[in-house]
Formats: structure tokens, sequence, C-alpha cells
């Protein structure tokens, strides 16, 4: 049983994304999503066409812990004299 969720994460992981996929993963809008991209704080895409660029799943998933991990320390109170 364990082999099989393991074998299910890693097909979830397999394919890629396109900007409405992300940003409904990320309830951002499209522009602050390229936004993103533009200032490096997300992951740039793979231009498949001039009008197609995909991220990797892997990449957005990542990503997204990432995030989870940042917000999480700012709810940790700064201890006294660390600032």
């Amino acid at each position: 049983m364990v082999a099989h969720s393991q074998s299910e994460s890693r097909t979830s992981e397999i394919g890629f994304y396109r900007v409405p996929q992300i940003t409904q993963l990320l309830s951002i809008s499209p522009s602050t999503w390229w936004l993103r991209v533009q200032k490096g704080r997300a992951p740039r895409g793979h231009k498949l066409s001039p009008g197609v660029t995909v991220w990797k799943r892997s990449d957005i998933h990542a990503f997204i812990e990432q995030l989870a991990s940042e917000s999480e320390g700012e709810d940790t109170p700064t201890p006294p004299g660390a600032a």
C-alpha cells in the first residue's frame, strides 16, 4: 500500500502547469504571477512556442512548499534584541 501512495505522489509531480493552473493553485492573478517570475521570486518557465510557457509540476510544488515555509516564519515572534 505504501508503494502505491509513493508512485501516486511521483505521478502527480510528472507533467507541466500553465499560467491558469498556477494562478488557481496560488489564488493570484496572472499579472501577479508574471511579475513574480520577472523579479526572480518565482521559477522561470519553459517556452514551448511564442504563446505557450509551461512550468514543471515539481518546480511549482517546490515553490509552494517554499512559500509555506516562509509564511510559517513570519508568524514566529522575533525574540527581544534580535532585531
